[in-house]
């Protein structure tokens, strides 16, 4: 074997990384180690070095770029590749030649039918100028066409292309988009919004968005163009092309006939995990059987050292550069834009570009669900707060619904409203008008008017009357509130969509990141199923009728949860960086965190005498378990009080350390998280009352001047009143200004969640501004 090859039998580089990780040696120990290895200047009694050259022969600058990146470098690029590269770049920033004069839109036809325009991409070699053709069609008459949907990037760099004898100004992504989607023989028709729009002619732009429905869903397939090549992107597009051929099975469309969906749950119920030997699926994903048939296996392999550790995986977990390469691209910024959500529900086929490699959509979008939110194994799972991937999902999977699917609840715009809420526009406009097209049509939608020249607060506070109006219940009022300049210019219950809302207990809207997979959505019911009929004094003034049951006494700190990056945390593992610790003492700290408030809260709910009795005459203790979970398993109560009583047993550790003042010291973060996880597992938990109390992260807990418990809005105050209201699902917190009020935001206060305290006698119109 020539020196620096590898030997077929020995190539496994993983083994090398997992010996590199078990031994937790600072980054320059290993330098030091291998220059010796390497140079044959070792102990030949350091078995450790002996075992790796006996096992592993690979190159010094491999396993020291390894170590130093994280990841193998390419191949050097050769001169001509690298004088290409720069041609290209130069190229992509280049005004064409011979264009003088900017390209003149001619008016389409009536603003009153499918009228648009199409850009014809004429074929040419490469790095040629691009050349187009833009016509004027009727939707319902025009020839086929592809739809492009793309991050515009940044508008202050522009480029030029030629377009019937002028030029036109688009930004370097689009250019970079032509020039990878033309063809060097055949001319391509294209939809695309940034040429076939007079972007200056507002009243054509308002048009042109209100048959967007009409210019996808007519168009023979949609492009997604994700932008050039970067950060190992082809491998992140492999690794979700093997999952899809390793799985294509299970890949098939698993929408059987009579199958009942819940739109607001972001996956289908599915606790599988392909890369543990140690997940299997269970029937409906149901969250109890699943516990009881973890806990019977246990106890039938107790007296055994490890039941699983032969059993084979699935699949072999990826490795760490195909994960990195897939969150990266995953995570690139048209995954973010609001009109992605339309564009790529209604196309017939959608396929993401990137650079030259493509991948249809439903590969794509199967492949990241079996790594980042099944294969949690293997990546720690996906920040579900900027889950964009599940809501594109949703809502796709919704419009391409066929009739055996049925759905529990119709789908409204205001649900669209609330999924959409975490992407980004640069028009706050466009967080309402981009949904209009995937909207119902018998919907609030057909209704609204697109119009960009009405102001914002006006468009916001609209929608919202016409909700209110229509809706017959009051769902919008449970709606976050955010705290934006733009939100303070609103009424208290007009929400702010432009915003992302800084917390939420998704009592009425439980999709998202508070779901347990599996466990199915309660629905309350605060008074009694009642209708709203709402009116409104002027425009800023609403009137619903309701009282005030309450009022709050006591209040929380604001409930943290535990975060650590457990991905970042892997990847910082496996590259030998020194960064792994500051991460690891980050999620120590947010542990401590957690563990202050919750021994607040506790303090603050319970007395010395656990069995004091509630104001619904069952024990305090049940009531604080079930107000913390929002009784999340009220049909298993007997599972969800051993997860509590495992839990407090668990904050026992923290608890004794505060108690003899070793919090005062720096070894205290580690400690408690130690004892707390420690004594969880002796009791059998593994942290599973941690993930039911998961609706109350960043809500407040409070105690209500009649005794009830309560999860409130961590906005809320002392002396807010609890109020019940025609129409509400959930109570409500307000407060008092002058002879009106404003509303805090939804609350959970167990006891009152299923009707306990309405009495519609009592009812009086209420003014909200």
């Amino acid at each position: 074997m020539k020196s620096g090859e590898m030997a077929e039998d020995t190539q496994d580089p993983g083994l090398l990384q997992n010996a590199f990780q078990s031994l937790n040696l600072p980054r320059k120990y290993w330098h030091d180690t291998l220059e010796s290895f390497y140079k044959d200047q070792f102990n030949p009694e350091d078995d450790f070095v002996q075992h790796v050259r006996q096992t592993v022969s690979i190159p010094k600058e491999w396993v020291l770029d390894l170590i130093d990146e994280g990841k193998p470098k390419p191949a050097p690029l050769t001169p001509e590749e690298l004088e290409r590269a720069a041609a290209w770049a130069k190229f992509l920033t280049s005004v064409c030649d011979g264009a003088k004069v900017d390209y003149v839109y001619q008016p389409l036809g009536s603003m009153s039918t499918l009228s648009t325009r199409l850009v014809r991409l004429l074929p040419a070699g490469d790095l040629e100028d691009i050349q187009l053709v833009i016509e004027c069609v009727e939707l319902d008459n025009c020839a086929s066409y592809e739809a492009l949907s793309y991050c515009w990037g940044d508008p202050s760099v522009k480029t030029t292309v030629h377009c019937g004898g002028g030029s036109l100004h688009i930004t370097k992504n689009l250019k970079s988009a032509l020039l990878h989607l033309r063809d060097m023989n055949e001319e391509r028709r294209l939809w695309i919004d940034a040429l076939c729009i007079n972007q200056e002619d507002m009243q054509e732009r308002s048009q042109q968005v209100g048959i967007m429905r009409d210019i996808y869903r007519n168009a023979s397939g949609t492009i997604v163009w994700l932008g050039e090549e970067a950060q190992n992107s082809g491998l992140g597009i492999e690794l979700c092309e093997k999952l899809n051929e390793f799985f294509k099975d299970e890949a098939k469309d698993p929408q059987t006939p009579g199958i009942q969906l819940n739109f607001r749950t972001p996956w289908l119920p599915y606790d599988e995990d392909p890369f543990n030997p140690q997940s299997e699926q269970t029937e409906e994903g149901d969250f109890n059987k699943w516990k009881k048939k973890r806990s019977e296996e246990r106890d039938e392999n107790k007296d055994i050292e490890d039941s699983t550790e032969s059993q084979p995986l699935r699949m072999n977990p990826p490795n760490v550069y195909e994960l990195l390469a897939l969150r990266d691209l995953a995570s690139r910024q048209w995954f973010r834009r609001i009109w992605i959500a339309q564009e790529l529900a209604l196309a017939s086929k959608a396929t993401m570009v990137c650079g030259h490699r493509s991948i249809s959509w439903d590969t794509f979008i199967f492949g990241f669900a079996m790594i980042f939110v099944y294969g949690n194994s293997v990546s720690g799972g996906w920040d579900k707060n900027q889950n964009f991937h599940g809501t594109l999902m949703r809502i796709r999977r919704w419009v391409h619904r066929t009739a055996s699917v049925q759905y529990r609840h119709p789908v409204t715009l205001l649900d669209l409203l609330q999924d959409c809420r975490i992407f980004e526009a640069t028009n706050p406009l466009d967080k309402v008008y981009a949904l209009l097209g995937v909207a119902p049509r018998d919907s609030e939608a057909s209704s609204i008017q697109v119009d960009y020249s009405n102001r914002v607060e006006e468009v916001y506070e609209d929608l919202a009357r016409l909700i209110l109006s229509s809706s017959g219940n009051l769902d919008l009022l449970s709606v976050p509130q955010s705290n934006s300049q733009l939100g303070e210019r609103l009424p208290s219950w007009a929400p702010d969509w432009s915003h992302k809302a800084s917390s939420r207990l998704d009592l009425v809207f439980p999709g998202g990141p508070k779901v347990i997979e599996g466990v199915p959505n309660r629905e309350f019911a605060a008074s009694k199923g009642s209708t709203s009929t709402p009116t409104f004094r002027d425009p800023h003034i609403l009137v619903i009728s309701g009282y005030f049951v309450d009022s709050i006494a006591k209040l929380s700190e604001i409930i943290q949860p535990p975060t650590v990056d457990h991905f970042q945390k892997q990847l910082l593992a496996q590259k030998l960086d020194p960064a792994e610790a500051d991460l690891e003492a980050q999620g120590l700290a947010s542990m401590s965190a957690y563990f202050d408030v919750m021994m607040s809260i506790e303090d603050l709910a319970l007395d010395s005498n656990d069995k004091s009795i509630y104001p619904t005459g069952e024990p305090r203790t049940r009531a604080f378990w079930r107000t913390l979970s929002t009784d999340i398993l009220s049909d298993d109560p007997e599972s969800a009080e051993l997860a509590f009583t495992s839990w407090r047993q668990a904050m026992k550790a923290p608890r004794f350390l505060k108690k003899y003042r070793v919090d005062k010291f720096s070894l205290y973060n580690y400690l408690a998280a130690v004892g707390y996880a420690v004594t969880d597992s002796m009791y059998d938990s593994d942290g599973v009352f941690l993930l039911m109390m998961r609706v109350a992260f960043h809500t407040r807990f409070a105690i209500t001047k009649m005794g009830y418990f309560a999860l409130v809005p961590p906005t809320t105050k002392v002396g807010d009143q609890v109020g019940l209201f025609k129409g509400g699902k959930v109570p409500l917190i307000v407060r008092q200004k002058g002879n009106q009020w404003r509303l805090v935001g939804e609350s959970y206060v167990y006891g009152i969640m299923q009707g306990e305290a309405f009495d519609e006698t009592r009812c009086r119109e209420l003014e909200f501004i």
